[in-house]
């Protein structure tokens, strides 16, 4: 009958620790994970307003010159000597992707929480003749950025 007992015991202090790590994992994950993707559509600081995708549209080949770019663009972000092409710059940010986790707690919770901003950069290039009449013009987007911080 010993024996009995003595089984018992070491299957109920098994039991016992299985049931308190169900517990303290429960606690720990009956906090929230949570992922919000946030759609956006704005120029960060620093970048150009002026400009969208459809700046190009506006400037016809062979009838626009420096002086109309210049006029209603501004200043360029770069250009050569001559003034044989002008290269016009700028950022859209696309989306903010926010995950985290959080523990609430009686008064207080804790947690963490990220952020990641996607972005693309775009370039209008143009390309005149010696005369100052626009030849070509070339759209790009030059490449997606990811910035991310931790709050």
């Amino acid at each position: 009958m010993n024996h009995h007992y003595a089984s018992l015991g070491v299957r109920t202090q098994k039991t016992t620790r299985w049931l308190w790590s169900v517990a303290l994992l429960t606690t720990l994950t009956s906090g929230c994970v949570f992922v919000v993707p946030v759609p956006t559509a704005y120029h960060p600081p620093g970048s150009r307003r002026n400009l969208t995708e459809d700046t190009a549209s506006r400037f016809a080949s062979r009838t626009a010159t420096v002086d109309d770019v210049v006029l209603a663009l501004g200043e360029p972000d770069e250009a050569n000597a001559d003034a044989l092409w002008l290269t016009y710059r700028w950022e859209r940010v696309n989306m903010h992707l926010v995950w985290g986790w959080v523990i609430p707690a009686a008064d207080a919770s804790i947690g963490q929480d990220w952020e990641r901003t996607y972005s693309h950069a775009h370039s209008i290039n143009f390309v005149f003749d010696e005369c100052g009449v626009l030849q070509n013009l070339r759209t790009t987007n030059v490449d997606v950025r990811i910035t991310e911080s931790s709050k």
